[in-house]
Formats: structure tokens, C-alpha cells, sequence
């Protein structure tokens, strides 16, 4: 775009070479110099200006017909219509224009020089005694080229433009008495005084090169090759993270033209690709030039290209490669891998995989054929993918219930094989149970639904909203803030929810206790993702803290140029408690330690003090969602993590879910 001082010298041409005129403000005003050679009527400073502003507001409206019948009849002998409508419409579609402001400032009077051979306009400088240096000859009369009254307004035409964005342009539209009245006087050099009276314009396009996508260690997960073509160098890797692009489509550019894309422009269409589409691409670069017959091309407005920026992003490839492998055996899984004590998001895996290689080159990078993915592989269930959490809900409801003191870390509670509330039976895992009143630490080892049922009851009749608010502060039910990928906000069925959804008898009810008894246990209409559920764990962890996931660390464009960068965000402070929140994590170390933990077996002999809970959760099949969030150490952790595996038949997370937690944790901690 031409800087400030480029415009000034705009306005100084467009004053001296606009329209091929040569104005001469005159102090003395209509009365003084050489007289005209046809009489006209004395200039009307109103005409002049309702006549000036009749010709802008037709710009305005992309009406160049009433523009020309405004036009002097002199300077129409000199071009056509045709030329004039189509050097403004060449204008407006090689600029992109979509929208035109002309802003007019006071009519100033003046007068306008003539040429001498033909009588027309002059272009050509005067002299005049105040210019001459001192002890110069005082010019004669005839050496005075002659000229007529006029009126000079001058404009601001703001200009908004899909190729230089706003183009802010400074012109004079000169005025002399016609016939019957005010005429605008008119050369192609008014819009540009490089077009003199014979030129036209041309565009050209510099295309801006696609930045890079790398972790913070430099593995590169996509990149443009020499020859144009988008490839990602870890295939599969993280491949519904990166996300892919395509060549841009015709019905692309329905859209996609006003922001500069071409026919050949890669654009992306899944996950970062998509999400960081403006800092990767960059922008084109855009020169228009005006040509003269027999001359050199002339830049009149310039934009430089800006190329794409490389973004840095946390995701670690060794942790990534550790969570797909230990996810390998299941169809569908998704686990999520995050830093407590930032919100860096380390691990999002998904299964099944995806190569977007397979959008651009159709092969690997050696050469084998990829088939066309499915959207199952192409969607990231670590973000996308929402699941009831099953009994991950556990320590939430405990967690509010200590601190609405509805119960104590003393208080001792049955757990039999089944529990009955309005008519219905709930039974637990495999119709476990234990003898006598139990602590704390065994219900959420066992995981004993005919504790944590009753206990949401209990809860709710002394508060009706804690379960719900405290599940809110650990952002269920609303999006995680990931940057530049999408993500599903999953359901958190409140009192809000049932407000506006109804019932399965199709009618609305409000939020009851009914409700609470199948949310405490993450059932009913909750619906969350592995990253709600990485993140909140992280913040049991960390004791209060729930973080913005931060994917994207920073992008930065060629010659170290930073177009963004990112920080630690705290998304929400949780209103538990430390007290009670490190009580309720001894309860999810038990799931791990105690003979009675679900994930006993899966954790056996792991060295680091791990703590999380197991969720079985029921879908509406035959087949329940197993899930295994955790994190560890359980004080001051460094790593949380949550798997889910989906509809995997006779599954539970203590033995289909908890087993891929721990083998990425091994990965963290030992390599």
C-alpha cells in the first residue's frame, strides 16, 4: 500500500496532472486576469458543489452513465463513453472494489489554463512575477497563458478493496461553467495522473508462500515442497491435529475470491490448516500499474505480499507417537495430553488415523498409494468426539458435596448391589458390592454408583445447583478455548439445558433430582471430550486451576516478524476448597493403590504416584465408553492425561482405557 507521503505526493499530482489540467488558484478571485474567450455566467460556488457532489454520489452508486452525462462536453469529444465506463469498471475489478465513501471538502474558486494550440485545457506550467527570482524581467501579458474561471473541490474518495484493503485516494474535481451551468471536467489522469489522457491499468499477483507447521523441538509436521506441493513429512503423526488443505475450487472462489484467492492457491480445510488459514498463508502480494502506450509501466498502488508464518506448536511428536501406539489396537480412541501447570497441550491422538497426504500427493511420501480417508479418520475425537464420562464424574460430585459440608471427609456410607430412586433400580459395575458403611477411599476405588447416587440426592436437596456450577467451573459445557481448532462443546444438562430442551416425551420439565442422580455419575445428556476431561483433571491436580488449552505457541513470519504468540491462560478458577480438593485426590489415588481400584491391575508396579478414576460409561447399545483420565504426580503434577475408548464391547476403563493412560505416562516419564 503507498505510505502517507506517497498519497501527499498523490494529491500534489492529481492537483497539477489530474484530468491532463493544469489549475492555477487565483487570490484575486473571478474578476482578475486575462478574461475568457467566450462570456459565461459568474460561477456559483453552491452549483459547483451540488454539481460535484451529484458526479461522486453516481461514483458512489456505480452509475458511470449519469457520471458521463456530467462530464464537459469538451472532454467528452476527446475520449467515448465506452473508454470512460471502462477504465472505472477496469479500476473497481482489478482493485476488487466493494465500497465507495467520497468525502468532499469547501468549493475553492480558480481558474483553469488553456492550451494554446487547440484552446483546450493546458498542461503546461506558468510563470508568474512572484515565482521569478529577484531582479528578473516582469513577464508580459502575453507571455500570460490564457485561462477561465473554475471551481476545484477537493475530495477524499476512501476506496474499500479485496486487493489493497482500504485505498484512501486524493483528487480534485475541477469545475467550469457550461451551458447550462456547472460541467466536471474530466481525463483518464484524474484517477491516476500516470494514466495521462490514453492509458489503462493492469494488476499482477504475487503469490505469499504457506508457512510451515513445526513443533517446539523443529520435527516438521507440514510443509510447501519446492515444487508447490503441501506435504506433511510425519504422515499420519498428529495428522487430524494438522489437518490438510486443497487446491481452492470453483465454488471456493465464490467466496474465497474476495480475500484474494486465485485458481492454484492451497486452502486449508481441517484442523490447523484451517484453524491458522490467515497466519499460514499469509496474504498475496497485489501491484497496479498503469500502462502507457509506448511507455514502461507505472506502479500507482502497491501492497506487499506478506508471506506465511510458521507456527510453532506444543504438541510433542515422541509423546504423540507413544499415545497413538498405545491406542493402536482399538478402533476408536482418543486420548488427550496436557501440562498442568500451563495448559500446553502435548498429545491429541485419534484413531483412526490419518495421512493428509492422502488430500494432496494421493500417496505416502514413499510413494504408496493412500485411499480416499473417511471422515471418521479425518475428525479428531480428542476434540470432537463427545462421550458420556461415566463414573470420571465421581470426584466431582464428592467434591461438592464436601464443600456444601452436605457430608464430611469422615462421614461412612452402604454400598449394596443395588439402589432404588423413583421407581427406578440402578445397580453397579457387575452388581458389585461391599459389606458395612465404607469410607470415602473405597467407594471411588470401587467405584460404587449406589454411594454416589443417593450422595447426589442428598447434595441436591441441600443445594440444587453445586453439582452443576462446580462441573460449569470445570468447563463442561462449554468450549475448552483451544486455539485455532475446532472443538465440540460438549452438554452440560443444567437447569439452563432443560429450560430450552426438551424431554423424551417431547415436553420441557425442569432440572431435577432425577437429573442430578445421573449426572453425578457423568450419564443422562452430559456429553464431554477427552480434552474437558485431560483439562479438568489437570486442574485436580494442580489444586484449582483450569487452564486454556495453548496448542499454537507462537507463528513467525520470514525475518523473525511475530504475528502471534500465546501465553499461559487461566480459563477458570475452581471454587474448591484445598483442603477438600487434596482429600478428594487420596480418593482417586485409591483407584489406582487400593485391591479394589478398577485400575489396580492396569497400574500395578507403576512407580509415580499416579491418581485418576475410571468411567464406564453407558451409550444407548450394548457396547459403553471406557474411560481412563489421570494425572500425576498426584501432588505438584507435571503430566494429566484422558483416554477414552468408544463402544468397546464388555469394556470398562479400568481395563481398556487405563492401560493406554499409563503406557503414555511411561513415555513422558522414562521415554
Amino acid at each position: 500500500m503507498r505510505s502517507p507521503r506517497a498519497l501527499a505526493v498523490g494529491w500534489r499530482r492529481g492537483a497539477v496532472a489530474g484530468m491532463a489540467l493544469l489549475v492555477v488558484l487565483s487570490a484575486c478571485g473571478f474578476d482578475k486576469g486575462p478574461a475568457s474567450p467566450t462570456p459565461v455566467p459568474t460561477p456559483s460556488p453552491a452549483d459547483a458543489e451540488r454539481v460535484a457532489r451529484a458526479y461522486l454520489d453516481a461514483w458512489t452508486a456505480g452509475d458511470y452513465g449519469a457520471m458521463w452525462k456530467l462530464v464537459a462536453p469538451d472532454d467528452q469529444r476527446l475520449t467515448t463513453y465506452a473508454r470512460f465506463e471502462a477504465l472505472h469498471a477496469q479500476f473497481a475489478a482489478l482493485a476488487g472494489v466493494t465500497k465507495l465513501i467520497a468525502t468532499a471538502k469547501p468549493v475553492q474558486p480558480t481558474r483553469l489554463l488553456l492550451e494554446s494550440p487547440s484552446g483546450g485545457p493546458s498542461a503546461s506550467p506558468v510563470a508568474s512575477a512572484s515565482a521569478a527570482g529577484a531582479g528578473s524581467a516582469s513577464p508580459s501579458l502575453s507571455d500570460v497563458p490564457p485561462s477561465i474561471p473554475a471551481m476545484a473541490v477537493p475530495v477524499t474518495l476512501d476506496f474499500t478493496t479485496n486487493a489493497f484493503g482500504d485505498l484512501p485516494l486524493q483528487r480534485l474535481v475541477m469545475l467550469t461553467a457550461g451551458t447550462s451551468g456547472f460541467v466536471v471536467r474530466w481525463s483518464p489522469a484524474f484517477l491516476f495522473p500516470e494514466l495521462g489522457t490514453d492509458g489503462t491499468l493492469t494488476l499482477t499477483r504475487t503469490p505469499s508462500p504457506r508457512g510451515r507447521i513445526v513443533a517446539a523441538n523443529g520435527t516438521v509436521f507440514a510443509m510447501t515442497r519446492a515444487d508447490g506441493m503441501r506435504v506433511y513429512p510425519q504422515e499420519s503423526l498428529a495428522g487430524q491435529t494438522i489437518g490438510y488443505v486443497t487446491k481452492v475450487t470453483a465454488n471456493d472462489l465464490e467466496t474465497l475470491a474476495a480475500r484474494g484467492y486465485r485458481p492454484g492457491d492451497w486452502v486449508g480445510r481441517s484442523g490447523l490448516e484451517l484453524g491458522a488459514e490467515d497466519l499460514l498463508r499469509g496474504s498475496p502480494g497485489f501491484t497496479l500499474y498503469a500502462v502507457v502506450p509506448g511507455n514502461a509501466a507505472v506502479p500507482v498502488v502497491d501492497k506487499p505480499m506478506v508471506p506465511g508464518a510458521t507456527l510453532t506448536i506444543s504438541i510433542r511428536p515422541a509423546l504423540q507417537r507413544a499415545a497413538e501406539e498405545a491406542m493402536a489396537r482399538y478402533p476408536r480412541v482418543a486420548s488427550a495430553v496436557v501440562d498442568p501447570r500451563s495448559g500446553e497441550v502435548w498429545a491429541l491422538a485419534s484413531l483412526p488415523s490419518f495421512d493428509p497426504n492422502a488430500m494432496t500427493l494421493g500417496t505416502t511420501l514413499r510413494g504408496v498409494r493412500l485411499a480416499r480417508p473417511t471422515e471418521a479418520q479425518i475428525v479428531n475425537r480428542a476434540v470432537m468426539g463427545a462421550y458420556p464420562a461415566g463414573s470420571d464424574f465421581k470426584p466431582f460430585t464428592l467434591g461438592a458435596a464436601l464443600q456444601t459440608k452436605t457430608v464430611t471427609t469422615a462421614t461412612r456410607m452402604p454400598c449394596p448391589g443395588t439402589w432404588t430412586f423413583e421407581g427406578f433400580t440402578f445397580q453397579n459395575w457387575m452388581g458389585e458390592s461391599l459389606s458395612g458403611l465404607r469410607p470415602w477411599a473405597d467407594s471411588m476405588a470401587l467405584s460404587c454408583n449406589t454411594i454416589y447416587m443417593p450422595l447426589s440426592v442428598l447434595l441436591y436437596r441441600r443445594n440444587k445447583t453445586a453439582l452443576t456450577d462446580l462441573l460449569h467451573e470445570f468447563g463442561f459445557g462449554q468450549p475448552t478455548g483451544i486455539d485455532f481448532l475446532a472443538e465440540n462443546p460438549g452438554i452440560l444438562p443444567d437447569a439452563a439445558y432443560f429450560q430450552t430442551h426438551v424431554r423424551w416425551n417431547g415436553k420441557l420439565s425442569p432440572y431435577g433430582p432425577f437429573d442430578q442422580v445421573q449426572l453425578a455419575i457423568g450419564q443422562g445428556s452430559y456429553l464431554g471430550t477427552a480434552l474437558q476431561l485431560a483439562l479438568a483433571y489437570a486442574a485436580w491436580g494442580n489444586r484449582g486451576t483450569l487452564w486454556e488449552p495453548r496448542l499454537v505457541l507462537k507463528a513467525v513470519r520470514p525475518g523473525g516478524i511475530t504475528a502471534y504468540a500465546s501465553k499461559p491462560t487461566v480459563h477458570h478458577a475452581i471454587g474448591l476448597s484445598k483442603p477438600v480438593m487434596d482429600f478428594v485426590v487420596t480418593t482417586m489415588r485409591a483407584v489406582i493403590t487400593s485391591p479394589l481400584g478398577t485400575a489396580y491391575r492396569s497400574f500395578l508396579g507403576f512407580p509415580i504416584a499416579a491418581a485418576g478414576k475410571s468411567g464406564t460409561a453407558e451409550t444407548g447399545g450394548p457396547d459403553p465408553d471406557a474411560w481412563f483420565p489421570a494425572f500425576a504426580p498426584m501432588t505438584d503434577p507435571s503430566i494429566a492425561v484422558a483416554t477414552v475408548v468408544v463402544t468397546v464391547p464388555l469394556g470398562n476403563g479400568g481395563d481398556f482405557a487405563a492401560p493406554i493412560t499409563r503406557r503414555i505416562m511411561e513415555a513422558f516419564f522414562f521415554g
